[in-house]
């Protein structure tokens, strides 16, 4: 029987094939195919798991391979795959009779934790034609999304032997039990318009973008309620179709931000990094090739509060992303692609003091300090805006109106689809001042 670990590279990933042999010899235990400390630590919490869960750990030489050789291995989730091959090979496990992709983190009592990128994995075992997965119970249901009933949760390694007679039996695991309270916000739980006062024009720019996909940015002095309307608008879109429910939920996995005992992803995701963000931090990579907030935006929306503060190779970086959907990170020993297409919100003041438009303050920015100021955004990118949006507060008059009128009961109606947003409301026709941006 073959058991399968998984090492996330790129949206994919590749298997891995744990092989152990057990021969005679002065013991020890020796790991080979490129793994990194976190991998060649897993020795002793194997060890102590193995005895903790009632086995016996072999006393002999004992040879680890990770195949294929040639990839980096790394991270605790070949914990699980490695405990099981090495009761397998010593005959403390019977063979369950087919291939397994066993994922995990194991405790030194032999408990498992639960670890990232289970929804790949599980992607990538049933590509290779693995359709048996063993997981910790806590990502027993990213893991069924794509697997179904063959995933089989696995609590303690001291359980190793029933799960393994219950595999050869082919039984349906049990279903996920359901955690107390909501772990992702549900439909028609986010905040939408209904709580914006005032700012007609602004609700009307909202509900275009979130209509058709188009990119935003607004700008006004501080307490014109910038931040608040871009927070509002992932709650206007409508839920994630099924491919793109699947890619965000991987990516998501990938970079360890899906709750425990989550399943698919269907509300469109919203992501504010902070201005101090680095390029890998924004577009992924680094040495882990994990994806960025671009990517962790994909199918939603990505806000960069304070616009103009983000460095300007961050800022630039996302151009190439806006129009193609995807980013392409290639490094010195692989290339790896993410998907990445998002509504992008951008907010920022007039000027760097905040005060050019603002009634009751004065701006004291020169000229020049104004047009260094929004030449960070660069001209490139300010093209792929197709909403710009300037914002002053609302006055007590404005918002009263609005609230008469009957504007501010809920959101606008969402389309049925990402795709039927081109057969909504389009914006109006986009006009250049000669003191700042477009506007519309």
């Amino acid at each position: 029987m073959v058991v399968y670990g998984f090492e996330p590279i790129g949206f994919d990933g590749e298997l891995v094939t744990v092989e152990v042999d057990i021969r005679r010899g002065i013991p020890a235990v020796d790991i080979v195919g490129l793994a990194d400390g976190a991998v060649r630590e897993a020795r002793e919490r194997i060890r102590a798991a193995v005895r903790n869960a009632g086995f016996e750990f072999p006393l002999d030489r004992m040879l680890i391979n990770l195949a294929p050789a040639a990839v980096r291995k790394g991270g605790a989730s070949f914990d699980l795959s490695m405990a099981l091959s090495i009761l397998l090979a010593s005959g403390q496990v019977p063979d369950p009779g087919e291939p397994v992709l066993a994922l995990g983190e194991l405790e030194l009592s032999g408990c498992l934790r639960p670890v990232t990128g289970v929804l790949p994995a599980v992607a990538a075992g049933i590509r290779a034609g693995v359709g048996c997965v063993v997981v910790p119970p806590g990502n027993q249901a990213e893991a069924r999304v794509i697997a179904g009933p063959r995933v089989y949760p696995l609590a303690h390694l001291g359980a190793a032997a029933g799960l393994a007679a219950s595999i050869r039996r082919r039984d349906d695991a049990p279903c996920p039990a359901t955690p107390a309270g909501p772990r992702v916000p549900a439909a028609g739980t986010e905040p939408d318009l209904s709580d914006i006062r005032g700012h007609a024009r602004l609700r009307r720019a909202l509900e275009v973008s979130a209509a058709g996909g188009h990119h935003l940015l607004l700008f006004g002095p501080p307490g014109a309620g910038k931040t608040m309307a871009a927070r509002r608008l992932a709650g206007l879109l409508p839920d994630l179709d099924d491919d793109d429910a699947i890619a965000a939920t991987k990516l998501h996995s990938l970079a360890g931000a899906l709750p425990e005992f989550c399943g698919l992803l269907r509300r469109p995701p919203f992501r504010s990094p902070h201005h101090g963000a680095s390029a890998e931090g924004i577009v992924g990579g680094g040495r882990s090739r994990r994806p960025g907030e671009i990517s962790l935006a994909h199918g939603g929306v990505l806000f960069l509060d304070e616009a103009p503060e983000f460095r300007t190779d961050v800022l630039q970086a996302l151009r190439e992303p806006l129009e193609e959907g995807s980013i392409t990170i290639a490094r010195a020993d692989r290339v790896v692609r993410f998907p990445s297409r998002f509504t992008l919100a951008l907010a920022c003041n007039p000027c760097p003091c905040g005060n050019l438009g603002r009634d009751t303050g004065v701006c004291l920015c020169s000229a020049d300090e104004i047009r260094r100021y929004w030449k960070r955004l660069g001209g490139p990118l300010l093209d792929r805006i197709d909403l710009r949006v300037p914002l002053r507060p609302a006055g007590a008059a404005e918002a009263g109106a609005l609230r008469g009128a009957g504007l501010t009961r809920g959101p606008p109606s969402r389309c049925s689809s990402r795709s039927s947003r081109s057969r909504c409301s389009t914006p109006a026709p986009m006009r250049r001042t000669s003191s700042g941006p477009a506007t519309s």
